[in-house]
C-alpha cells in the first residue's frame, strides 16, 4: 500500500495551511490517525481524522484498484475537533 497526492495541491496546502501531504502520509503510514470515517457526501471516499499542530484535521482520500491511497486535500474541522476531544 502506498500513498500518493497531487504535487500542485501539496504546494497550495504548504502555502495556505502550513501543512504538507508529506507530513500527512507519514502519519497515515505510521497509523498515527484518530479515525477513518465515510465521507457523507461522496461515495467511495473516506476521511482520515488526524491531529496536526494540536488541532483536528480532515483528510479526504480514496483507495484505487491497486490499493494505493490517494490524498485529496486537508482542512481543519471544528466539528471533528469537538467530536475527538478538542476544546468545546
Amino acid at each position: 500500500m502506498g500513498v500518493v497526492w497531487d504535487e500542485e495541491k501539496n504546494g497550495v496546502l504548504k502555502r495556505e495551511r502550513g501543512i504538507s501531504f508529506d507530513e500527512i502520509a507519514g502519519m497515515v503510514l505510521d497509523g498515527d490517525y484518530l479515525d477513518i470515517v465515510e465521507n457523507p457526501t461522496r461515495e467511495n471516499q473516506q476521511y482520515f481524522i488526524i491531529t496536526i499542530h494540536d488541532y483536528t484535521w480532515v483528510v479526504p482520500f480514496v483507495i484505487d484498484d491497486s490499493e494505493t491511497i490517494i490524498l485529496k486535500t486537508a482542512f481543519p474541522s471544528r466539528k471533528y475537533h469537538q467530536r475527538y476531544g478538542g476544546n468545546k
